[in-house]
């Protein structure tokens, strides 16, 4: 193959980019191989790794761009840029002395400027109330939390794993830890939309949960090695109720957590059939520093079935036709195709949802209802932002007009009323306190998490 790309660079009539037609040949064979090989270009490793690292050098800032202009919206708590008085609220018109505004501004242009090596300074030219202000921020590491939502439904603990990243684990012990001051019943583990991620960051998670020696997942090499993972137990959490939510896009990592807890009859499984992704893959490094993300092993739950679904090529599916699997008390487990849950709950797809494909307008609506307000909002307070934010007849007729939707109140049916308030509301907490209680605000409203948190109530003693 170097023999051919080589022939290719030095006797090609015409100019080729090399490297790029290495590339493209790489991803076309690893596309014919399973649905998870890729390679991973070299510009897009940094990226990856933040997000599995847990922190990125920053300074601790949500922003958006409005009508060219970037504005922070919301500073974090405890950050570099809080500590060196930036607000929310600050347009930025250059950083580092170029001149940001403009319609080429993106969100990528404002991120890589930035971000940039721990204690090193990036220097911002503010317009707060019409004064102008330098701000010389020194960067430092930003933490990007993978679990979130954490609080109290009654007597029954929440929390969501976005994904399973380098710090997960820890994360999820500070939030088990603060739910059993709450003198916490249950627990209800919230892993839709989880792609997965680190496999021994799953692994450490589900041994808090599961007795000693108990088996959590078993990887099986192409050589015939396998792998078997165990719990050590004594983390006191073997003996709390479990009840996890998923759906059509928890993968990987998420299924090996719910696959082991299911199979030991540890927690119950509400939601849709989650991904199925019975993979693993190992990062193989090439001498450009791009990397090939390859699968090398299949993925076992306890029982001995694998959730990955069937594709082309696979040896999986004859290998699992035919047998069936049980939990320990022995319940019947699904065999291929993900984690099929034991309580299926799903949304009501007969409501129209209509403003979901008008987040950008509320989104810009809010900004400047918010920016309009700022004096009058700044002693809201977070803790009760759902009483805070107040959407009445009036703000949706001014957001209707703001559209250019061409309705009144009165056109708008019930169910797309309800959904329109609840987005607003959740916009305008964004806009105030960050995309941390955008998410809080539409889960207090979440038709499954309110099944969920029924059904898992009643299980209690």
């Amino acid at each position: 193959m170097d023999r051919f790309f080589q022939y290719l660079q030095d006797e090609y009539v015409d100019t080729l980019d090399i490297s790029a037609l290495q590339q493209e040949a790489m991803d076309y064979i690893l596309s014919g191989l399973d649905p998870h090989s890729v390679l991973i270009p070299v510009e897009d490793e940094q990226q990856i790794a933040e997000r599995m690292q847990g922190s990125f050098s920053g300074v601790g800032v949500e922003f958006t761009i409005y009508e060219d202009t970037l504005v922070f919206v919301h500073i974090m708590e405890g950050g570099p840029a809080e500590s060196y008085g930036l607000m929310a609220g600050d347009r930025i018109y250059a950083i580092d002395g170029d001149t940001i505004v403009g319609p080429d501004l993106t969100n990528d242009v404002v991120t890589n400027k930035i971000k940039g090596p721990v204690d090193t300074y990036v220097v911002f030219s503010i317009m707060r109330d019409g004064l102008p202000i330098t701000a010389a921020v020194q960067r430092d590491f930003i933490p990007l939390k993978s679990v979130s939502g954490t609080r109290m439904y009654g007597p029954m603990g929440y929390t969501k794993i976005e994904r399973f990243a380098e710090s997960t684990t820890e994360e999820l012990e500070a939030a088990l830890a603060k739910l059993s001051e709450q003198n916490m019943r249950g627990l209800i583990l919230d892993l839709r939309d989880n792609p997965g991620g680190y496999l021994h960051e799953a692994v450490d998670i589900a041994d808090l949960f599961l007795d000693e020696g108990k088996v959590i997942v078993s990887t099986k090499y192409k050589d015939g090695r396998t792998q078997i993972a165990e719990a050590t137990g004594g983390d006191g959490y073997e003996d709390l109720p479990v009840h996890i939510i998923l759906n059509g896009q928890s993968a990987s990592a998420s299924e090996v957590l719910s696959g082991a807890l299911q199979d030991h009859d540890r927690a119950t499984i509400y939601g849709s059939t989650s991904f199925g992704k019975g993979l693993v893959q190992e990062d193989k490094l090439l001498p450009d520093g791009s990397t090939v993300r390859l699968t090398v092993a299949y993925y076992y739950t306890p029982s001995g079935r694998s959730i990955q679904k069937p594709y082309d090529g696979a040896d999986l599916p004859g290998e699992m036709e035919g047998l069936i699997f049980q939990s320990d008390s022995g319940k019947v487990l699904r065999t291929i195709g993900g984690i099929e849950p034991d309580v299926e709950v799903v949304n009501d797809t007969t409501r129209s949802y209509f403003w979901g494909f008008s987040f950008g307008t509320i989104d810009d609506f809010a900004f400047q209802w918010v920016d309009d307000h700022r004096e009058s909002i700044a002693l809201w307070e977070y803790e009760r932002y759902f009483d805070m934010v107040v959407v009445n007849d009036g703000m949706i007729d001014e957001f209707l007009d703001y559209g250019g939707y061409g309705l009144m109140l009165e056109d708008l049916p019930s169910d797309q009323l309800s959904d329109l308030e609840l987005m607003l509301k959740a916009a305008i907490a964004k806009n105030i306190w960050g995309f941390d209680a955008y998410t809080a605000m539409l889960l207090d409203e979440d038709p499954i998490l309110k099944e969920v948190i029924k059904k898992s109530t009643g299980t209690l003693e």
